[in-house]
């Protein structure tokens, strides 16, 4: 699968289910979703730049002219949050450790992503956070018109705040960050051992699509894919661990196979030191 080819914009799924889709899916370059129901929308994440977000924004009104409601954050990192700012006429639901951690870390990151991204950090400047207006813990199930829409914490994951938004009756997942298609997964706030559970909860849901938080949708082989790096840097950083070796070292070793040509492979540093955190039982 190559994250490099798809272009930016909506994708009908299903009558009135869209994803929106950013091309490339790197570094804060994520994706939402949106279902037109018969009075009105429901956004599912909003994007990091306002330049991001407005375009998104245009694409929604390219398609219905109904009134966005609800606003669905499947966690609290900024490259879904941000946009929040730009849905003023739209309620807020994230799960209740999201709106802790988003009010928690504030705008902080900014600061690290202004080297690496100065023209949309320069963007978002100015820009004041949203925090949800509902939470919930486990489970939440809404519905637009007669479509059911079921929102599910399955355990922490890339964060202890992930959302799944499940559309059941059309096998379709909006998975936010949980997964990442083609694109090298980011655990600098996760822990990847329960990162792999939730990845087998997730596919022991009825389930035939995957919009994924970054790359092109998918399915269950495409979340078995990113399982599968998630389990081969583990088992190799484990042993690694156990037998002395330094985070850098282990960094150095680690054989990633054909998951090397995935966007950002220079993550895997960041995902070794989260993961010799998790072997110390800091997380």
């Amino acid at each position: 699968m190559s994250p490099h080819t798809h272009p930016t914009g909506l994708i009908e799924l299903e009558d009135g289910v869209f994803a929106y889709v950013q091309k490339g899916g790197g570094l804060c370059v994520a994706n939402a979703g949106l279902i037109v129901g018969p009075e009105s929308c429901i956004v599912i994440d909003a994007l990091f730049a306002p330049s991001m977000t407005q375009a998104f924004r245009q694409e929604i009104a390219r398609v219905t002219d109904k009134p966005i409601r609800l606003l669905i954050n499947t966690h609290h990192h900024i490259d879904h949050t941000l946009g929040n700012a730009f849905f003023p006429e739209a309620q807020i639901i994230s799960h209740a450790n999201a709106r802790r951690e988003q009010k928690r870390t504030g705008l902080g990151v900014l600061e690290r992503l202004r080297p690496v991204l100065p023209e949309l950090v320069a963007e978002a400047d100015g820009v004041e956070p949203r925090l949800s207006d509902f939470t919930f813990k486990d489970e939440l199930s809404l519905y637009v018109g007669d479509r059911e829409v079921r929102l599910l914490h399955l355990g922490r994951a890339h964060t202890i705040g992930d959302v799944l938004v499940l559309l059941p009756n059309e096998q379709l997942l909006f998975a936010g960050d949980v997964a990442f298609h083609g694109v090298t997964p980011l655990a600098f706030e996760g822990h990847i051992g329960d990162w792999i559970g939730v990845c087998d909860r997730a596919a022991g849901l009825d389930i035939e699509r995957i919009v994924p938080g970054h790359g092109p949708v998918g399915g269950k082989s495409a979340l078995r894919e990113m399982r599968g790096y998630l389990k081969t840097i583990r088992s190799q950083a484990r042993e690694a661990f156990d037998t002395g070796r330094s985070q850098e070292e282990t960094t150095a070793a680690i054989d990633l196979g054909d998951y090397a040509s995935w966007l950002e492979p220079e993550r895997l540093s960041l995902n070794v030191a989260r993961l010799y955190q998790e072997f110390r039982g800091e997380i």
